[in-house]
């Protein structure tokens, strides 16, 4: 029996159900029959998961199936198949089924002088990685070798080598060195913003990278020998010469507790000394793109780590009552402990030690490895629970909960799902308007996408000039080319010649009313909320070429108390020049209470007089506020007011750059009515055109 109860019979015939029309001849291999009910269960998810890239590939592993389960055990067969799929889509449908081909027990030598590629050794390398500890990081080929600190890109091919070790060890070296900057603080956040202050970043930073060689060979010296080893095995013994006077110069980067910041500190008394060239595992370093990525990562993670906290501070609480018979119990702070040897960072809640889940170590390890450290005041419970505050919301902290924000007030149900059925006005939500920011900010956006301004403009102008051409009328304003031929078939048959011979142009008019609702949380804050706005602004100015009816609303919040929406532009409004004043005022508030957005800006635009409406959010991840709205209850309560707009004949569609999106989204939209960008900064440029394809 396989794991879902099935006997191989059964897994068999459904295994030949879904994919026995794909096989040639409409008939699988007949071995597949002599499989048990666990491996033919195998086979049939991993068939699936081929077929959605590639019908093809996946017939072509069904014919190898049979024979890779009687010679590798389960382990082997799935890294037989995932190296398969890396190779499919590096090099495409014939590569893919050659790496079918060569079963691991049975493949035939390769060639002395092969190219390496990375697609033959990511599956292992990518575990080798993973193994190593820290933040896990992704493998992706790019034409340098370095690092973002979320990605070790490594070149698609290197050179000739003698066989497939020497490729995997060449590799290898690179994937240890890049990680080692990663794990040993090269990338925290002062040393890169050092790096990015730098006043002659072509000189200083080739010497920063000598001195952090250096420092991270020490690291790896202490922590890993063995491939410390391997890493002195491949140095240039005749450039030792070079190196000595820089060891000489940098003896206090070996110690244990030196960082990158001291590497920085060495820059002006080593920037004299002739470079020695990079060693063959060394890479290139890119402190903007580590910049652009922790910018995104770090916010993201420290409000993951708030809610970790507050869900573990909810627990040591609700033991303590529960253990001393109720009452409040005395504040206490977390502090975090400096790892162990062959451990981790350790946490305590006032006295108590407390147990961190592998989920948590790995967040504290990911957010040590760009600040260096957490303090208690960081990890407090008021610095944890308090929103951060924007410029429109200063004192926030200090309101009493149920103070009257200023502005209207609406009521509105939230659905639960555990009890099946919805808190009846449950959200208090207050709608106001942002105030005018700085038109500089406006200056500037048209200034710096005055190129991408202009396209989208002459696109959407075209959009406006498209006509609906009608055919087979009795007058128009051209020959109907298809009429005429069919014309004068009728007369060869002797029928009588129709009138129907012109084409009639109409100017197709555009019904459409669209209501952006942009994520205005905490999160947003930096480049998140500067591509919102930007692309916003951007935006509004095609639509203006368009004529459509639009509005732009944005959400935030803190508990079902304190639900905000704040208005940027209403339907009727028609000063344009203020519009702007105010997308350029929009800043990042406090969480993402989805729902009762959802459904007060659903209830405006149903009131729009258009046949098309379309609500359209931008945010930057899933719903989420303090409280009880965390996980399945924010998401499902988002899903129910989607499905109550969508009755009401509303298109919802999201864009979003939250890399795990699709973990959440096509449960909430649907699969079709979304789509991930997968980076801040593409967003003015791809927000065009996702509204162009919308609407038209």
């Amino acid at each position: 029996m396989s794991a879902t109860g099935r006997s191989a019979a059964d897994e068999y015939q459904a295994l030949v159900a879904e994919f026995g029309a794909l096989a040639a001849g409409g008939h699988l291999d007949p071995e597949l029959a002599d499989l048990d009910a666990e491996q033919l269960a195998f086979v049939r998810h991993w068939a699936r998961v081929i077929n959605v890239s590639s019908g093809a590939l996946a017939v072509h592993f069904l014919d190898r199936a049979a024979n890779a389960a009687r010679l590798l055990d389960a382990p082997q067969r799935e890294e037989w198949i995932v190296g398969a799929l890396d190779v499919f889509d590096a090099r495409g449908l014939g590569a893919g089924m050659a790496a079918f081909d060569a079963l691991p027990t049975d493949a035939a030598p390769l060639p002395k002088g092969f190219t390496g590629r990375l697609a033959d050794v990511t599956v292992r390398l990518g575990h080798f990685v993973h193994g190593l500890g820290g933040r896990a990081l992704n493998l992706a080929p790019s034409e340098n070798a370095f690092t973002d600190t979320e990605t070790v890109y490594l070149p698609a091919e290197i050179g000739e080598h003698a066989d497939l070790p020497a490729v995997a060890r060449r590799y290898r070296l690179l994937a240890v060195f890049l990680w080692a900057q990663n794990r040993y603080g090269t990338w925290r956040r002062a040393a890169v913003q050092g790096l990015l202050d730098c006043p002659r970043p072509e000189l200083e930073w080739p010497v920063f990278e000598r001195l952090e060689c250096l420092r991270l060979e020490a690291c790896l010296a202490r922590d890993l020998p063995g491939l410390a080893r391997d890493l002195a095995a491949e140095q240039y013994p005749e450039d030792e010469a070079l190196w000595a006077p820089w060891r000489a110069l940098a003896a206090e980067l070996l110690a244990p507790g030196a960082s990158a910041l001291d590497s920085l500190a060495l820059l002006p008394r080593a920037i004299a000394l002739p470079l020695p060239r990079p060693r063959s595992y060394q890479g290139a370093i890119n402190p903007a793109r580590v910049n652009e990525v922790m910018e995104i990562r770090l916010p993201q993670e420290q409000a993951k780590l708030k809610e970790a906290l507050n869900n573990l501070e909810d627990d040591l609480v609700g033991e303590e009552i529960e253990m001393e018979g109720g009452g409040a119990p005395d504040p206490r702070r977390f502090e975090l402990k400096p790892p162990q040897a062959g451990g981790g960072s350790s946490l305590s809640y006032g006295d108590k030690e407390v147990e961190l889940s592998p989920e948590l170590q790995q967040l504290i390890d990911s957010i040590l490895q760009d600040l260096g450290e957490l303090t208690p005041e960081e990890l407090d419970e008021h610095a944890r629970n308090a929103p951060e505050p924007g410029e429109d919301d200063q004192g926030a902290q200090n309101e009493p909960l149920d103070a009257e924000p200023p502005g209207k007030v609406y009521f509105y149900p939230e659905w639960d799902y555990a009890r099946q059925r919805f808190r009846e006005a449950y959200c208090r939500l207050t709608e106001s308007e942002v105030m005018p920011g700085d038109p500089a900010f406006i200056a500037e956006t048209r200034r710096k996408y005055r190129g991408l301004s202009q396209s989208i403009r002459r696109v959407f102008a075209a959009i406006q000039s498209d006509n609906q051409r009608l055919k087979s009328q009795t007058f128009g304003d051209d020959l109907d080319l298809d009429a005429i031929v069919e014309a004068q078939s009728d007369l060869l048959r002797g029928d009588e010649l129709s009138e129907r011979l012109y084409m009639q142009f109409r100017r197709l008019g555009r019904n459409v009313a669209v209501m952006f609702m942009v994520d205005m949380s905490g999160s947003t804050k930096g480049w998140v909320n500067d591509a919102e706005r930007e692309a916003l602004l951007l935006l509004g100015e095609a639509i203006e070429t368009l004529g459509d009816q639009y509005a732009i609303y944005g959400f935030s919040g803190r508990t079902n108390q304190r639900c905000e929406i704040y208005r940027i532009k209403s339907f009727e409004e028609k000063n344009i020049d203020l519009v702007e004043r105010r997308i350029s005022g929009m800043g990042p508030k406090t969480y993402t209470r989805m729902g009762v957005a959802i459904r007060h800006l659903g209830a405006l635009l149903a009131e729009a007089p258009a046949r098309s409406k379309l609500l359209i959010t931008l945010s930057d991840g899933k719903p989420e506020d303090y409280g009880s709205y965390r996980g399945r209850y924010g998401i499902e309560d988002t899903r129910h007011a989607l499905l109550e707009v969508k009755r009401g004949g509303i298109h919802a569609f999201c864009i979003t750059i939250d890399r795990e999106a699709q973990d959440y989204l096509p449960y909430m939209y649907g699969e079709a009515n979304y789509i991930v960008i997968d980076s801040v900064h593409k967003l003015p440029y791809k927000v065009a055109d996702i509204y162009r394809k919308l609407t038209t």
